[in-house]
């Protein structure tokens, strides 16, 4: 059963970063509430205590990538050009999925067959959402329709996703120079698209 601990947010912060790592090494059959428990010295019994099970197991990820996927674009200072901004996020967005690939499939996939996100959960991107909206508000400008910007943040959201998801496949480009070009342009074509139907609809 290995030491004793106090079961406090210290020791659930130690099991949530354990389960990352497990996720990260070996995806998510490796994440189980043993390996967990084994990974931070402690019972599976407290592991249960903590989350109730393996759902909240990944629960606690999914909010977690969403968590820390806020922090980074919070983090992004804005330079005057809405353009420019937005495209910055959409760039910090591809990062994170390079870097945080178990993260991020954990966000917008569902490799655990025992957590199906439901409306409670799906609030864990509400601030992601918000910077988004916010930004391409800064785009479109003062005399956008009502809920434009809203639409545009569902479009540009379902074009960096299937990006992504081609670039993390290969086929992007034939390499990381033109894979980032075609990001970046597509992207920016997306961009100018979202501000010309903005514009038709005024």
């Amino acid at each position: 059963m290995g030491r004793r601990k106090t079961r406090t947010e210290a020791l659930r912060g130690e099991l949530l970063q354990v389960a990352a790592g497990l996720l990260a090494e070996g995806g998510s059959g490796a994440v189980t509430t043993r390996a967990v428990a084994a990974g931070a010295g402690t019972s599976l019994a407290a592991v249960n205590e903590l989350f109730g099970g393996k759902a909240g197991l990944a629960r606690a990820l999914f909010t977690e990538g969403f968590a820390e996927l806020a922090r980074e674009l919070r983090a992004l200072e804005t330079t005057g050009d809405p353009e420019a901004d937005v495209l910055e996020l959409a760039l910090a967005v591809r990062s994170f999925a390079a870097e945080q690939g178990h993260l991020y499939e954990v966000m917008f996939s569902r490799p655990f067959a025992e957590f199906r996100p439901d409306a409670r959960d799906a609030r864990a991107a509400d601030e992601i959402y918000g910077i988004v909206v916010g930004r391409l508000a800064e785009l479109l400008g003062p005399a956008r329709p009502p809920g434009t910007a809203k639409d545009a943040a569902i479009g540009l959201v379902a074009t960096m996703r299937g990006l992504v998801a081609l670039e993390s496949s290969g086929l992007l480009g034939s390499g990381p120079e033109s894979a980032d070009r075609r990001f970046r342009f597509v992207l920016t074509a997306a961009l100018r698209g979202l501000v010309a139907a903005s514009a038709t609809e005024r």
